[in-house]
């Protein structure tokens, strides 16, 4: 599905100007896999809130890693046990990958929106009211002040309502309806028509020099801070809060990868490893991964798979090579590089 709703909630708050050049040629992203893919206590809770709740579509039964050492190692975590789930929105390749950690000795994180570190799931929705008493039903928190879905502008002449929920381990989901029903590939029966993801950093300055400039994702707008109180309760950061965001865009897909950072609000970094409850990673696809690697260790990233470089993974026309890098802002980025291209026959 088309990535279409180029504006967030915050874009036309006047926060932003017009856009920047695009990504730089050969740009390392390639694409993404998986947009979103939250480290659960609990994978059949978790999947009720991201299926029965958000209204994502799953197939089949969850998948583990008992017998698969080369994926342990790409986590990190050779001795654990991992379970997952894809929930997807409809008409979507790529979707939401629940993955449920054990025996490795993780613990729950806790954050708030203003943390660096916290990610955000964004969904645009036909029915925000629905949603939320379903989600609520799962028994998810509202993170926005007064508990219920806040009107803003979206665009000329328009609004959109918006509140802000965590899944049971604490992961954000920003759940939007505008007042305009949406052009969308989706069938009529999904609730989920559109997607995007937002990482709270440190400085989002820092942040678009390694995903703009180092690694090519194409930057639509010139970061500013803008303070709006309607916009802070309802990102539950606090009326006061200012803050300011960069909004790129993944080659190839076209999903819309926002980092944001906030300054007048009582701020903390929390640090976490992959097997903590509350963690996340983000799938993403590269021409070269060595070159990736280089990229985020500049930048103040870790790697964390085993054996310290990339592994080989099997794939249907050879081996891919992977591995988990842990950013600055300790998002965990899946790196993967197809196999090259089979020679003609």
């Amino acid at each position: 599905m088309k990535q279409l709703w180029v504006l967030s909630v915050f874009t036309i708050l006047g926060a932003t100007a017009h856009a920047q050049p695009a990504a730089a040629p050969a740009a390392l992203i390639t694409g993404n896999g998986n947009f979103f893919s939250p480290i659960v206590h609990d994978l059949d809770k978790a999947v009720a809130f991201y299926r029965d709740g958000l209204g994502l579509e799953t197939q089949g039964e969850p998948g583990n890693a008992d017998k698969n050492e080369g994926l342990r190692n790409m986590f990190g975590l050779p001795n654990a046990k991992l379970r997952w789930m894809i929930a997807r929105p409809g008409g979507m390749r790529q979707g939401v990958e629940i993955v449920e950690i054990s025996g490795a000795g993780g613990k729950p994180l806790e954050r708030r929106p203003q943390d660096s570190g916290a990610f955000t799931l964004i969904v645009f929705v036909r029915d925000i009211d629905a949603t939320l008493a379903r989600v609520k039903a799962q028994g998810a928190p509202v993170v926005s002040a007064g508990g219920a879905p806040a009107v803003l502008p979206f665009g000329p002449g328009h609004t959109a309502r918006m509140v802000v929920v965590k899944d049971p381990d604490g992961h954000f989901v920003e759940i939007v309806q505008p007042d305009e029903a949406p052009k969308t590939e989706a069938p009529a029966t999904s609730n989920v028509v559109d997607v995007r993801v937002r990482l709270t950093v440190e400085d989002v300055e820092k942040s678009v020099r390694l995903y703009h400039d180092a690694l090519g994702m194409e930057l639509t707008n010139k970061p500013a801070f803008a303070e709006n109180a309607t916009v802070g309760a309802a990102l539950g950061v606090g009326a006061g809060a200012q803050f300011r965001f960069a909004i790129m865009k993944v080659p190839t897909t076209g999903l819309m990868f926002e980092v944001m950072d906030y300054k007048g609000v009582d701020r903390k970094t929390v640090r976490g490893d992959l097997k903590d409850s509350g963690s996340t990673r983000f799938q993403m696809q590269v021409r070269d991964i060595d070159a990736a690697v280089a990229a985020f260790t500049k930048a103040g990233g870790a790697f964390v798979s085993t054996g310290g470089k990339p592994l080989e993974l099997p794939a249907p026309s050879g081996a891919m090579r992977v591995g988990i890098m842990r950013e600055p802002d300790n998002l965990f980025v899946v790196l993967i590089q197809a196999p090259p291209p089979a020679p003609p026959k």
